[in-house]
């Protein structure tokens, strides 16, 4: 297995993607914790760079450093751990490279990249990081409206996310024993009375404390804000912006699928 560097953080990758920019193939990698991350050493080599030179370069840097990362990922060579950028803060690697040594051939190709590149590998991956909403399609919603939406309602969610938290903390253990014996006598009772009435405040509770915990295993796993990726992939896949509004039929299917994602993570790391 090959390792370009003794950067101690590794990320699984989960999916690649490569972009044809003006004849240069950029593979770009999404890893198990939802960013997507940009290999340095393709790049340095299309941009006829020394690649040791910036990776010191970035290694001296405050904001850069803090997020290099190794990312491993499976190839027709076999296993490889690569150097990686997350791709927010590719422009602010592009942008500090000097052009002093450069032929102009060089500066006019990296000049091209500053001013294109994020745009394109963005694009070739904002369908998987947007969540799809089947209402804002049927209400004809611009992508400017429905990413909208999508922010409106994760705002919604973190809001309620608080409001639970200083609710409950004071009494997590004791609320979270009441609440799985009062639903297991309740939930069955309940769901054959109207399974579309809303979840219960205990329902909503759970769901809370399960939220909380995935994104806590999200953020061990190096994700920048794991409350925001459990909010957007809820949205997603429920099509709902309020626990509140979450009908109680649902209500298993979002603690199975909560407690199964994280268990998934925690058993990765």
């Amino acid at each position: 297995m090959s390792d370009e560097t003794g950067n101690e953080t590794l990320i699984e990758s989960q999916t690649t993607k490569t972009v044809d920019f003006y004849g240069d193939h950029i593979t770009a990698i999404q890893g198990v914790d939802e960013e997507i991350y940009i290999p340095l050493r393709p790049l340095t080599d299309f941009l006829g760079l020394d690649r040791t030179a910036q990776q010191r370069r970035i290694q001296r840097d405050p904001v850069l450093s803090k997020r290099l990362r190794t990312v491993r990922m499976d190839t027709s060579g076999g296993p490889q751990r690569i150097l990686c950028l997350p791709l927010d803060l590719f422009p602010g690697w592009l942008f500090g490279i000097t052009t002093g040594k450069m032929s102009s051939e060089m500066a006019e190709k990296l000049n091209r990249y500053r001013e294109e590149c994020f745009r394109v590998l963005w694009n070739a991956f904002k369908s998987d990081i947007l969540p799809y909403s089947p209402a804002a399609e049927d209400m004809g919603l611009s992508k400017a409206e429905e990413t909208l939406e999508l922010i409106n309602a994760m705002q919604q969610m973190a809001q309620q996310q608080v409001d639970l938290e200083r609710r409950y903390n004071t009494m997590a253990g004791y609320m979270r024993g009441f609440v799985k014996t009062t639903n297991a006598r309740l939930t069955a009772i309940e769901m054959r009375l109207d399974p579309e009435n809303e979840v219960t405040t205990d329902q909503q509770a759970e769901i809370m404390i399960a939220v909380k915990n995935l994104a806590h295993v999200l953020e061990q796993g190096g994700a920048t804000n794991g409350y925001q990726q459990v909010y957007s992939e809820l949205y997603r896949r429920f099509n709902v912006n309020s626990y509140k509004k979450l009908p109680r039929s649902r209500y298993e299917e979002v603690m199975k699928w909560l407690d199964k994602r994280r268990d998934e993570l925690a058993g990765g790391s």
